[in-house]
């Protein structure tokens, strides 16, 4: 049935956004705290998505089918990226995480950034909700309909 195949692509969409989310969250609980002295600190993650592959016979169907039908394996996490911007240094001389001159050591974590982020991801997980309850509510009435004869 064809609406299996949607429901796995905004499935797997739901997934990607979760892990998203969980990132920013992790980035967001790790903004203010310090690095050790003599330690870095905390680096802000990113994740890289990339489409899904199909599988082998799906790829063969897919091969042998004289439409083009666009198919889609969905998306999936495919690494967890670490930031390479520098981290933020506040003078602090008391602090005993203070360095030689006095400054702290803290993530590369922009909040306001990550807040923006988190919205967008909830964003895209409520939209690919809602698609895929859409894609249910079609299989539904196919299903009543074809129940109806």
């Amino acid at each position: 049935m064809a609406f299996l195949g949607s429901m796995d692509i905004a499935g797997s969409a739901l997934t990607a956004e979760r892990y998203r989310m969980n990132t920013i969250m992790q980035n967001i609980s790790n903004a203010n705290i310090p690095a050790e002295k003599g330690k870095e600190p905390y680096r802000r993650k990113q994740l890289v998505l990339q489409e899904r592959p199909l599988s082998f016979q799906e790829s063969l169907q897919d091969a042998q089918n004289t439409l083009d039908t666009g198919k889609s394996g969905g998306v999936q996490v495919d690494k967890i990226v670490e930031s390479d911007r520098d981290f933020k240094s506040v003078y602090d001389p008391d602090n005993p995480n203070a360095n030689d001159e006095g400054y702290v050591l803290y993530p590369n974590v922009d909040t306001t950034e990550e807040r923006v982020d988190l919205l967008a991801a909830s964003n895209a997980y409520s939209t690919n909700l809602t698609a895929l309850n859409v894609v249910k509510a079609m299989a539904m009435k196919a299903l009543s309909i074809g129940g109806n004869s």
